[in-house]
């Protein structure tokens, strides 16, 4: 007999019906989206809402609330990493005039916790707080190079979206290029998720040594010279893992 959703469970069908593409739904909408009755939608976004986790405009839609930003802002680790790296950031913007991230690992996926786009940057997908699959982006897959192998191969081995014609989605080509990421310290993402960007990605290190975050810089490929990009972007990884506390240890030294 299949046991029945818990209430906990049933409050975040709810939550998890929002996305960068549903940001805003009926009380209609999250009952289907949650495959919930009507009724027990109702008391659901009720609760929801009165606690402060999703707010009602005056449409009669749903977003999601404040509170839940709060929540999120106390991930200390992950605030500590953005808010250290954001000078970096600026200073790889104002070099090269071209789309830059900040990512962290979430499973398999990637998740974007700062993003600085330029006016005329080519045009991209990601917005702050959003994710991808972390083989189709250039940080997703430095991360995934330096991630614990049970993780790389859950990556590996679910479905790859082809986004463009030249995505990647060969596992085993996939394998050999995260390999070769790891050797190099670098990742060059050619037409993975547009046809018009390519991508330079470097790993970005803690004080223990782990790589826990990356960042990349996203250009037009017809005028972005990733000869350029490789000892930008490294050295701003660098920078950021310096901030850190990381410090690369020199060993055969007499």
């Amino acid at each position: 007999m299949e046991a029945r959703p818990t209430a906990a469970a049933r409050l975040l069908s709810v939550l998890d019906c929002f996305s960068a593409q549903t940001p805003v739904l009926s009380l209609t909408e999250i009952a289907q989206a949650a495959g919930l009755p009507l009724s027990t939608a109702h008391r659901l976004v009720g609760e929801l809402a009165e606690w402060g986790a999703l707010t009602r405009d005056d449409h009669g839609g749903y977003h999601l609330g404040l509170k839940l930003w709060e929540l999120g802002s106390l991930s200390l680790a992950r605030a500590s990493i953005r808010d250290i790296a954001l000078p970096y950031l600026g200073d790889l913007f104002d070099a090269t005039g071209e789309n830059v991230h900040l990512s962290v690992l979430d499973g398999t996926d990637v998740v974007f916790l700062a993003r600085l786009a330029g006016h005329r940057s080519v045009g991209i997908l990601t917005t702050t707080g959003s994710r991808l699959p972390a083989t189709t982006t250039a940080t997703g897959r430095v991360l995934l190079a330096h991630a614990a192998a049970d993780t790389r191969e859950s990556a590996l081995t679910s479905p790859i979206a082809a986004e463009t014609q030249h995505t990647t989605t060969d596992p085993e080509t996939l394998r050999a290029e995260l390999s070769e990421i790891a050797r190099t310290g670098y990742c060059v993402a050619d037409r993975q998720l547009a046809d018009d960007a390519v991508a330079v990605a470097a790993p970005i290190r803690d004080a223990s040594g782990r790589v826990t975050a990356a960042v990349a810089v996203v250009g037009r490929r017809e005028t972005t010279s990733v000869a350029h990009l490789v000892p930008a972007v490294v050295t701003t990884a660098t920078g950021v893992g310096r901030s850190l506390g990381y410090r690369r240890s020199v060993r055969g030294r007499g």
